[in-house]
């Protein structure tokens, strides 16, 4: 059980899932989890919403409902000079992906504890204090 203080960030695969009737399962779980308090950047809106009109022929008037809905729920971390340094000493560290370090370091910047994703190394615990879940395993 999360305590009160754990903060849970989402990449974009799990809005996603939350989207897509392919997988019930998935779709299921993502739900749940879009339920907690969560963060995340304007990285994973512009991915989500980049699928969104790609893969579920989303219109413009779907799109501002779900940038409106995105920002009214969650903390919207912005992508910024720290933000790109942190992923940079993470890419060292780590080996992530550029756009997998800048997550992380989205994540990590608003003190995140836990990282879900089903993209990142799972169960990895990241500067000893954010550990990356992919909730369906």
């Amino acid at each position: 059980m999360k305590r009160m203080q754990d903060r849970v960030f989402l990449d974009t695969n799990i809005l996603l899932y939350a989207f897509s009737t392919k997988d019930l399962q998935k779709q299921n779980i993502a739900k749940n989890i879009l339920l907690s308090d969560a963060v995340i950047s304007t990285q994973v809106i512009n991915e989500v919403s980049v699928n969104l009109i790609k893969k579920f022929d989303f219109s413009e008037d779907d799109i501002q409902k779900f940038l409106s809905s995105s920002y009214s729920r969650y903390q919207v971390v912005d992508l910024n000079y720290e933000l790109f340094s942190t992923a940079s000493s993470l890419r060292k560290k780590y080996m992530f992906s550029y756009y997998d370090s800048v997550i992380v370091s989205a994540a990590l910047i608003s003190d995140c504890t836990t990282l879900y994703s089903e993209d990142m190394h799972h169960d990895l615990l990241v500067e000893n204090r954010l550990k990356i879940i992919n909730p369906f395993k």
